[in-house]
């Protein structure tokens, strides 16, 4: 049986879950609750669920005595090498993170890679493949949300038990915690969250053992994202946050490097209905802009605009031309043609030239 069968079957099942009424998750409590499953595992010396009660999920985890914080501090000194700031930070990155692996996979799986194989060793370049190949059967299922929600879930963990014995100051598990936060944009829901975290656990599984630990692992933490979502006082019904203002279709962590060798003006303009609602681009032209600066004279519209609603200003933003890319690759062989160039989406999928109007460039514009 493939690996990915019991995530996919899993996914579904989650897909008809009975509706739960909503409940708001706090910026306080969301960081935490990403935190969910380390939260579930026991450490040394801090303080059990019996003993937090309906918080446990909710609240930073505390030592009951100064025996068991130093019990809690010992343990992450042994086990992981963390006795301060700077130790928890150099573990995470050098031990824990898996999704940079994920985006230099991705990186070759699109044909733009982030480096040459000429720079690795044989035995590197065997071991990146074997990687790469075992990663590739996630990619339909997590996309390029990649396996981000692992590294959030593990990050916030070891901050969460740092500063329950005192490692770090709430301080500084609090501006931690918010490059994490700001991570975790890239999903919509736990459930979402869930799925993608159980695959980058069995990522990690295969990373330090191989096959079997990927399957047992996969398998410890469907268990484990089964509970939360079924738990009120952790998932269960919770809210995803959303974001203040616009909600665009791409998250910031979902965006690639596509324009590495751009070194014209890189800023163009963009409609809500590609950049929020997702629709394709359909039309895009390039004017002379009116003053030299940043300005590529790239406009791009989903060709579904009405006069009326390219009227409001509030519908077109200001982007790099790097993050259209992200949402239409296909329009990088197009950004060095000239000014006065019109490329319109054919019924075939393609963009095939037009001359610019002057007459829709002053419409549109």
């Amino acid at each position: 049986m493939p690996l990915t069968d019991p995530i996919l079957e899993f996914q579904r099942a989650r897909a008809a879950a009975a509706f739960q009424p909503p409940v708001l998750c706090s910026s306080k409590a969301f960081p935490l609750l990403l935190a969910g499953v380390p939260a579930l595992r026991k450490t040394p010396g801090l303080a059990t669920m019996e003993d937090a009660g309906e918080e446990y999920f909710t609240s930073i985890p505390f030592c009951l005595s100064r025996e068991d914080q130093q019990a809690a501090r010992t343990h992450l000194a042994e086990v992981f090498g963390i006795t301060d700031k700077d130790s928890l930070i150099a573990f995470c990155q050098n031990t824990v993170h898996i999704h940079q692996e994920y985006l230099d996979f991705e990186s070759f799986w699109e044909d733009r890679p982030n480096f040459s194989m000429d720079e690795l060793t044989a035995q590197a370049v065997s071991g990146f493949q074997r990687l790469s190949d075992f990663a590739r059967q996630f990619q339909p299922i997590v996309g390029r949300r990649g396996f981000l929600a692992w590294d959030i879930s593990e990050t916030l963990g070891y901050l969460r038990s740092a500063c329950a014995c005192e490692l770090i100051t709430m301080e500084e598990y609090q501006e931690l915690s918010q490059y994490w936060v700001e991570q975790a944009t890239a999903f919509h829901s736990w459930d979402e969250y869930a799925v993608d975290l159980v695959c980058g656990a069995a990522y990690w599984a295969f990373r330090i053992g191989g096959e079997q630990d990927a399957v047992s692992y996969r398998d410890l933490n469907l268990r484990l994202v089964r509970d939360l979502l079924g738990s009120k006082q952790a998932w269960c019904g919770r809210m995803w946050p959303r974001p203040t203002g616009k909600s665009y279709k791409l998250s910031e962590p979902e965006m690639r490097p596509l324009l590495k060798d751009w070194d014209g003006p890189a800023a163009c303009l963009a409609t809500d209905e590609i950049t929020v609602s997702g629709k394709p681009v359909g039309y895009c032209y390039r004017e002379k802009p009116e003053r030299e600066g940043q300005d590529s004279g790239w406009r791009f519209f989903a060709a579904v605009e009405s006069e009326e609603y390219l009227s409001d200003p509030s519908h077109i933003g200001v982007y790099s031309l790097n993050t259209l890319c992200n949402y239409a690759p296909d329009l990088i062989p197009l950004l060095s043609a000239p000014y006065g160039s019109a490329f319109a989406r054919g019924e075939d999928g393609a963009f095939h030239y037009e001359p610019l109007n002057p007459q829709d460039s002053d419409q549109k514009g």
